[in-house]
């Protein structure tokens, strides 16, 4: 069995180690039958390797976060992209040329298979910090269907947009801290909307949901 080799085979181990040979060859040059101009020539060939070796250390620490960097604003970009793109989807009367020109995807021209069904037995669960979590079933819309998920203060109000989604679940912040906040989704394929979800609402207040008929 060979011996093993007495040179550390990690980087980080051999500066340290050659270091620590140069000061015992150093204080024991004679005993040793060695010269000093070749300890010295040592000893700096060591320094720069140190030196060569934290520059490295240094630029792949650089490298790895650069791409971690590189990856996190990717992958932001990504996400913008397709949070446009979901907007731009659910907008009535885009026309398929603009979509095309934008490099998106045209949906179905058939009208039979656009036609989107309406969701059903939305729900609405508060998290903490007021996060409500909406969920709801999908009724057999197909992949590639939006949903609008809309709320409002009371049922007879305004009725806003608050997000889009192809998901059959949606997290949002309750916009009002007082009295309830309701909401409903509607799903969409090209220019065809469907009647929306019976109406769910959640309340700060309450911390219960009720489903409105």
């Amino acid at each position: 069995m060979p011996a093993k080799d007495y040179i550390p085979t990690k980087e980080g181990d051999i500066v340290p180690w050659t270091e620590n040979f140069v000061q015992v060859a150093s204080a024991n040059a004679a005993a040793l039958g060695l010269g000093t101009v070749d300890i010295t020539a040592l000893k700096t060939k060591n320094a720069d390797y140190a030196t060569k070796l934290n520059i490295a250390i240094a630029k792949q620490a650089e490298s790895k976060a650069a791409t971690e960097a590189k990856n996190i604003q990717k992958d932001s970009v990504i996400d913008s992209i397709r949070a446009l793109a979901r907007q731009v989807q659910a907008k009535p009367g885009v026309p398929d040329s603009l979509k095309s020109q934008l490099g998106l995807n045209i949906p179905d021209s058939n009208p039979a298979s656009l036609n989107p069904y309406q969701p059903k037995d939305l729900s609405a669960e508060i998290g903490l910090g007021g996060l409500c979590h909406l969920k709801w079933n999908r009724n057999s819309n197909p992949q590639g269907t939006i949903f609008l998920v809309e709320s409002s203060i009371s049922i007879d109000s305004e009725w806003k947009i608050i997000g889009t989604t192809s998901k059959a679940t949606y997290d949002t912040q309750l916009p009002s801290a007082k009295g309830h906040n309701y909401f409903r989704v509607k799903a969409q394929r090209g220019d065809l909307v469907s009647e929306p979800a019976s109406v769910t609402f959640a309340s700060l207040i309450l911390l219960s949901f009720f489903l409105i008929i």
